[in-house]
């Protein structure tokens, strides 16, 4: 079945439009140190996505970016970008079948301000189309209601197996 032939994923139950720590682990693959989302605030399957990330000078990704001065590097955030857009993207269309995954397609991407530990990031992500397995959408991101990032991308659903023999 093609994604865009499914139906839209179930509601929460409750009718809840947002989503916990433990809830986001079971719509990504990604785990510590790789999963950046903390929580979905809100969503409207095919619309849009609010979610957060909160930045802690204790986190993996800071260790070495910089020693002196902690910045939260930009390719990280990209992360939590895809990571938005694909929950975003099975919401809209069907969850993950076990044997498929999301690979981030394109990127066009402008960061406007460091975010630095202490800063709690919201992140809106708003789907575009979708065109076979291809997910369009667009984010932006703001610390204390300031912009600090936004995106063009896409996501493309793929099976496991098509990605060729494991060689790990």
């Amino acid at each position: 079945m093609h994604p865009s032939d499914a139906e839209p994923a179930t509601p929460l139950p409750g009718g809840s439009r947002s989503l916990g720590f433990s809830e986001i682990k079971g719509w990504l693959r990604h785990r510590h140190p790789m999963i950046y989302l903390d929580r979905v605030l809100d969503y409207a399957p095919g619309e849009f996505l609010t979610s957060t990330l909160s930045v802690s000078g204790t986190m993996d990704s800071l260790a070495g970016h910089f020693p002196d001065r902690a910045i939260f590097p930009a390719s990280h955030l990209l992360q939590a970008f895809a990571q938005s857009g694909i929950i975003l993207y099975q919401l809209t269309t069907s969850r993950l079948a076990d044997d498929e995954i999301t690979l981030l397609g394109s990127v066009h991407s402008r960061f406007l301000r460091i975010i630095v530990p202490g800063d709690q990031v919201i992140m809106t992500v708003r789907a575009g189309r979708i065109v076979g397995t291809t997910f369009y959408f667009s984010v932006q991101a703001v610390v204390d209601g300031r912009p600090v990032a936004k995106a063009r991308a896409t996501l493309n659903r793929t099976r496991v197996a098509a990605l060729g023999p494991q060689l790990w």
